[in-house]
């Protein structure tokens, strides 16, 4: 296995995600495996060839929005060919509820011919605290980053070939409605709160259009096109003069969104990143 390299790959944002690829890519290079990690968030960087022979093994890292991974992934990860390589697949997400997404990544991948090895799930600040919510705004911390790197320990020994333990996990309790309705949602009527749009002059450098995962953003109108945008809130992320924004109702909601979900302070403190490494540690 030393011999081999391993591809960390994640869909990131806001930097969250990516945060937690580069604490597993270091970890696995310190055991002393090669790692690189492949950023595919902007849109340009799922349109090139991926090379899925060139590693020995896969790791694959997504935020969480609305209960599933980003949507321009799953389609991307629909492409892929696995050819039986084992994989392992981490999730993110700001303190509401992973969802089905860690489910439906593992579901894609083995469709995809990859042998899924081990999960987790890490907690980290929530993607609309960059629109005025203040949701897990002190994670990950070193007890989550310290679960990244016990991750790459695991994932190093369930790569290994002599490794016989068998991983699946159990399709959650109405994962068949919520993802043919994920799947199938039209396009939005009219502009949503999370979708960014410019509220100042800027320089135009072009940031926000070049990196969106969908192509959703124009620079010259400072508008993202409300059918495609996917409210990521990655223009807000590399956008170095600030000069972008959300419906300011987006902040005003924070409150009902915590009522609604039960999140108190206490509940949220509670909440830890964990690693799935039998199915029934999943919730279901």
């Amino acid at each position: 296995m030393h011999a081999q390299k391993i591809a960390v790959v994640c869909f990131s944002g806001t930097g969250v995600t990516r945060s937690y690829a580069e604490v597993v890519r270091g970890k696995l290079m310190r055991r002393g495996f090669g790692a690189e990690l492949i950023d595919v968030t902007a849109f340009s960087s799922r349109a090139a060839a991926f090379p899925s022979r060139a590693y020995g093994g896969y790791i694959f890292g997504a935020p969480v929005y609305a209960d599933f991974p980003p949507r321009p992934l799953h389609d991307w990860l629909s492409a892929l060919a696995g050819g039986g390589r084992p994989c392992a697949v981490f999730v993110t997400y700001g303190g509401r509820t992973p969802g089905y997404a860690q489910y439906h990544l593992y579901a894609l991948l083995t469709r995809a011919g990859f042998r899924v090895r081990l999960c987790a799930e890490f907690l980290g600040r929530h993607t609309f605290n960059l629109a005025g919510w203040n949701l897990m705004a002190d994670r990950p911390n070193e007890a989550d980053f310290a679960a990244a790197r016990e991750f790459a320990v695991r994932v190093i020994e369930r790569f290994d070939p002599s490794d016989s333990a068998v991983f699946s996990l159990q399709k959650p309790c109405g994962y068949d409605t919520g993802v043919e309705q994920w799947l199938n949602a039209p396009p939005p009527a009219q502009r949503r709160w999370g979708q960014p749009m410019r509220f100042r002059d800027c320089s135009l450098c072009g940031a926000c259009e070049a990196e969106c995962p969908v192509q959703a953003m124009d620079m010259l109108s400072g508008e993202s096109d409300p059918a495609k945008c996917i409210e990521c809130l990655h223009c807000l992320a590399v956008c170095p003069e600030n000069a972008l924004k959300t419906d300011e109702r987006l902040g005003e909601f924070f409150p009902s969104f915590l009522k609604e979900w039960g999140l108190t302070e206490e509940i949220l403190a509670r909440k830890r990143s964990r690693i799935i490494a039998h199915g029934w540690q999943a919730p279901a």
